[in-house]
């Protein structure tokens, strides 16, 4: 008993010892990623571009934009720790995008080290890049803010309030492996110095295939989920335009196996609201509410 007791507090003291070794930092000792930006060269490998805001005591911060090649996520990571003052983490990551070359050769790689990682988040969102996803990351404009903020922001309140539909990591993995089902994402495109939302992404699997206009985008959602708010304007006739305000939409399925082929019947029921009318003929009556 009394060489058990000695032992027993031995083993306390390493284990007390231990604990004191771990290392603490603080928000100033680390290059805290929050956006990051993937591409395929010329020498076919893995361009990945780390957005991170180096914050210091006293100073405003300032949003720094790495770049680096290599084969595997990780290694462009790791090759751009070469270049920090301070430990590079991803706990905070708000968004990842991809240029288009890379998403038609596939993303499952990339994606699949996302949803492996315990730290990232399954809510960041996601975007393919109309060109290049390091030369959207470096615009100047967004260099005194953090442009990977700013991305995902602006992602989240158009799918909140707006026509695009609802996407992210979780709902990109959803749609991947479940049966029937094949993912999208945003577009975004660099025009001058301003990026902007340009259409949807559609995949086969993880590997793109066809693009969405904005003006199919409104009709898209509706085929998908249930949504409130969102305008959208569609041409009547020759100078005659229609607004209408969105105000509940849901879209019904029903599907049917015909001689081994399914068909399919979608009915979408939308309470909209005529938010403006304009047309060159005189005493057009225009309704407030309608229904679809």
């Amino acid at each position: 008993m009394k060489h058990f007791l000695i032992l027993f507090q031995i083993g306390m003291v390493i284990v007390l010892s231990g604990c004191q070794v771990i290392p603490t930092l603080n928000t100033n000792e680390l290059s805290i990623i929050q956006g990051v930006g993937f591409d395929r060269t010329a020498e076919d490998k893995l361009l990945g571009t780390i957005v991170y805001p180096e914050y210091r005591v006293d100073e405003t911060s300032k949003i720094e934009v790495l770049k680096a090649e290599g084969e595997t996520v990780r290694e462009t990571l790791d090759r751009s720790q070469y270049e920090v003052q301070y430990p590079l983490v991803n706990g905070q990551l708000r968004i990842a995008v991809f240029g288009q070359k890379l998403a038609k050769q596939g993303l499952f790689s990339l994606l699949d080290a996302f949803n492996r990682s315990p730290v990232i988040g399954s809510k960041i969102q996601l975007a393919i890049v109309d060109g290049e996803a390091s030369e959207l990351l470096a615009i100047k404009k967004y260099g005194k803010e953090n442009i990977a903020l700013y991305l995902s922001d602006m992602i989240s309140q158009n799918a909140k309030i707006g026509e695009l539909p609802s996407t992210d990591l979780s709902i990109f993995s959803y749609h991947y492996y479940n049966v029937g089902n094949d993912p999208y994402l945003p577009i975004l495109k660099k025009e001058k110095d301003k990026i902007k939302i340009n259409g949807i992404a559609l995949f086969k699997d993880a590997r793109l295939k066809s693009t969405l206009s904005m003006n199919d985008v409104f009709t898209f959602k509706m085929l998908l989920e249930r949504f409130k708010m969102g305008t959208h304007q569609y041409k009547l006739d020759e100078n005659q335009y229609v607004v209408i305000g969105n105000i509940r939409s849901s879209p019904h399925y029903k599907v049917k196996i015909n001689k081994g082929t399914p068909e399919f019947n979608i009915q979408i029921k939308m309470d909209a609201r005529i938010q403006e009318f304009s047309s060159n003929r005189k005493n057009t009556a225009t309704p407030s509410k309608t229904k679809y």
